[in-house]
Order: C-alpha cells, then structure tokens, then sequence
C-alpha cells in the first residue's frame, strides 16, 4: 500500500462540495478517496478522464442567439410556451 505523506488543499464552492460529499457517499466513496482515484487516472491515462472544451457553450450560444425572440403577453404564456417545449 502507498504511503499518503502530502496534502493538497483545495477551495472550492460550499454548495458542490455538499453535493460531491453526497454523490461519493452514495457511492461509498470518501472526498479523499475520490480526489486520489482521479490523480491516479490522470497519470495512468496521461491525460484528463474528460474532455474540457468551451466548443459545446460557445455553439449553445451562438444557437441561441440565432433564434428567433418569441414576444409573450404575461407570464402565464410564457409557462405555457415553456410547458409545451
């Protein structure tokens, strides 16, 4: 067994941090636990365990944008334009 002689301090949002401890305790699996699982499949895999790419949001809002505006009378039509979608 490797020998855990270093710390990392990491800031982050309150609320994730809750949400992650929930998710990992689902899965009975500690932050600590979780933190070395993804160190160690960075240096396995020589690269991130995911793809980060600003490609998908930049697309998302220029898609966006093309839209057309669609006017609503109040807020009740706009529920229902959002209901129906």
């Amino acid at each position: 067994m490797v020998e855990l002689d270093t710390r990392i301090q990491v800031r982050t949002n309150s609320q994730l941090k809750e949400q992650a401890t929930r998710t990992l305790d689902r899965m009975g699996i500690d932050m600590p636990t979780a933190i070395n699982m993804f160190l160690s499949q960075i240096v396995h895999d020589q690269r991130l365990p995911f793809q980060p790419s600003l490609t998908p949001y930049a697309d998302a809002i220029r898609e966006a944008e093309a839209e057309p505006a669609i006017k609503v009378r109040d807020v009740d039509e706009l529920m229902s334009l959002i209901d129906r979608a």
